[in-house]
């Protein structure tokens, strides 16, 4: 009698689990980013623990009931968690936008030590190098400077001292010199940082216009065409017009509306909404 216990406690615990499932049902999503649709997007749910990957679509399909958790995940996107409504089971049909992760190149800081900015400054501050003749190198006393010395005119030339104006220009101090060679040698760097710093800024003005307007752009599309246009043309229900709309984003509508070509918009519309009432039923 004993042993029939804990297999008829196991029993009940399958059956329970079995109609805990039963009580799930499948609704169909879509993920999309910036208007267009993402695959191989992980989708988890956290109370069945569960899951499925969208296809090349965005496209999936996952078992859900009230208040579940459902955990959106992909490498180059921030993850996304929902909870299922009473709504949401009721259109069968949800559509995800994900953010994607943005690489930013990290600051990049430039330090010349021990530089003031003034060049007295700095040249006096510029360290000497240490001599490395001896004593004894300036010791004449063992020449003897009563005989005349006699050089060929081409011995001579290569004895003179080398023209200051080939080295560095004699009106610079030394220092301003070494300071005016490490501006050279960075000026072209501090270029390049520079044009990279405004490109990244101009990208991320660009990208943040589009957006804004982007997130504007289905409310634009409802009032272009109006209302009767989803209800009465494509058959598409008032309370589902935002939804509609959502789903067709991945075919671009959005980009295609900013771009004002209005009729291509249409078309997609009047296609896409065949596919979306397939998917209702």
């Amino acid at each position: 009698m004993m042993t029939k216990l804990p297999i008829l406690f196991i029993f009940c615990l399958v059956i329970i689990k079995i109609n805990a499932q039963e009580n799930r049902i499948n609704i169909s999503g879509k993920i999309n980013s910036d208007a267009l649709s993402v695959e191989n997007i992980h989708i988890l749910n956290k109370i069945s623990t569960k899951g499925t990957i969208s296809n090349k679509y965005g496209e999936f399909t996952i078992p859900v009931k009230e208040n579940d958790t459902l955990v959106f995940s992909g490498i180059q996107f921030y993850k996304k968690e929902i909870t299922i409504t009473n709504q949401l089971i009721k259109n069968k049909i949800i559509t995800i936008e994900l953010f994607q992760k943005i690489n930013e190149l990290d600051e990049v800081e430039i330090k010349a030590h021990n530089l003031t900015g003034d060049l007295v400054t700095d040249a006096n501050n510029i360290k000497k190098p240490v001599s490395k003749v001896g004593k004894g190198a300036l010791d004449f006393s063992m020449i003897d400077f009563s005989k005349p010395v006699i050089n060929d005119i081409d011995e001579i030339d290569r004895l003179k001292p080398p023209n200051p104006n080939n080295l560095t220009n004699p009106n610079i101090p030394i220092g301003g010199n070494v300071l005016g060679l490490l501006k050279f040698a960075l000026d072209p760097l501090m270029g390049e940082i520079s044009k990279i710093g405004q490109r990244k800024r101009r990208l991320k003005k660009e990208k943040h216009l589009y957006k804004k307007e982007a997130i504007e752009t289905p409310n634009n599309i409802v009032d272009y065409l109006g209302e009767s246009f989803f209800i009465e043309t494509l058959k598409i229900p008032r309370e589902e017009i935002d939804a509609f709309i959502e789903y067709s984003k991945s075919k671009g509508i959005i980009d295609l509306y900013i771009k004002n070509h209005k009729i291509e918009v249409i078309d997609i519309l009047i296609k896409e909404s065949l596919n979306y009432k397939k998917l209702k039923k």
